[in-house]
């Protein structure tokens, strides 16, 4: 699929998704007062898919921007209440990558690259009661961040496959908005008429920050070649022999705005715009990514944890 055919796609499933959530039906009781919630806890299985557009770049390969779109998705885990709020988030995402490189008057060069990535996160937040009321809900907590890379380009031989893992310790912030619709409205355009019944919807904001980071990155290169000395080459830890840890460097900040729907059933759907960034400076060679992210979520209400 070329790059304008998935940028058209991608705005197509956008403008469905926005239709399909604003023209959602609910029910204005807040769901935390529901009688599905257990002591006033809400439990879910939250799954959701995101259109993603990436950016890296890898000093221990080439200084070129490589940049696409692709898939991401995840399962979670949520409790969630007014008071306080723990969740356990698995994604996988996949990215076709084309790199940036500068025009030539004679043949001009061109490489694609495969940006996988396996994340793991798990968040708790804790309500801050003097500044909290009915409208606004502030919460602060910390979140727990692990991310593994994969990067395939094939035109860079030897530096073919690119690996690092990044984890994050991080601070955060989270204030939700309660935007319900409490009664119902009639809009009249002449020619059709729109109903539109009460429903309940927050509108919420989180950031997160990391306050310390860790990060497993090569030596200068990834072409590295170590002494044999009877291991087997295709072994792992033959592969990761220039690979080190490296302890309080480096930074990350990602952030996530959510339109949520309750729906009356105690289920849930959202549109969110997901944006994250981190700068991997490594032993000797820097990685740094950057990716925008609009994700559609559905959120089924569990009465066990």
């Amino acid at each position: 699929m070329t790059t304008s055919k998935f940028r058209k796609l991608s705005i197509l499933i956008l403008i469905s998704s926005v239709s399909f959530v604003f023209n959602s039906k609910g029910q204005v009781k807040d769901p935390t007062d529901s009688s599905k919630a257990v002591n006033g806890k809400n439990y879910y299985l939250v799954l959701s898919a995101g259109l993603k557009n990436s950016i890296f770049r890898d000093f221990a390969t080439s200084p070129l921007f490589y940049n696409g779109f692709g898939l991401d998705l995840q399962t979670e885990w949520l409790k969630r209440s007014q008071q306080k709020e723990r969740s356990l988030e698995f994604g996988l995402g996949f990215c076709s990558m084309l790199a940036r490189i500068p025009k030539s008057d004679y043949i001009q060069p061109r490489t694609n690259a495969v940006f996988a990535q396996g994340n793991i996160r798990y968040n708790r937040l804790f309500q801050l009661k003097s500044f909290s009321n009915t409208r606004f809900n502030y919460k602060l907590g910390g979140t727990f961040q692990t991310t593994q890379n994969l990067r395939l380009n094939p035109n860079l031989d030897n530096n073919g496959l690119g690996l690092e893992n990044i984890t994050n310790i991080m601070f955060s912030a989270q204030i939700t908005s309660d935007v319900s619709r409490n009664r119902e409205r009639k809009l009249n355009f002449w020619l059709f008429k729109i109903n539109l019944h009460p429903v309940k919807r927050d509108l919420r904001f989180q950031i997160n920050y990391g306050i310390a980071n860790f990060n497993y990155r090569p030596s200068y290169a990834f072409a590295y070649v170590p002494e044999i000395n009877g291991t087997e080459t295709t072994d792992l830890r033959f592969i990761l022999s220039s690979y080190n840890w490296s302890y309080f460097d480096g930074q990350r900040c990602n952030t996530n705005l959510e339109y949520i729907v309750y729906l009356p059933n105690g289920n849930a759907r959202s549109l969110s715009y997901v944006w994250d960034i981190a700068h991997v400076p490594g032993k000797h060679e820097a990685f740094q990514m950057a990716s925008h992210q609009i994700r559609y979520r559905l959120y089924f209400h569990t009465k066990k944890r």
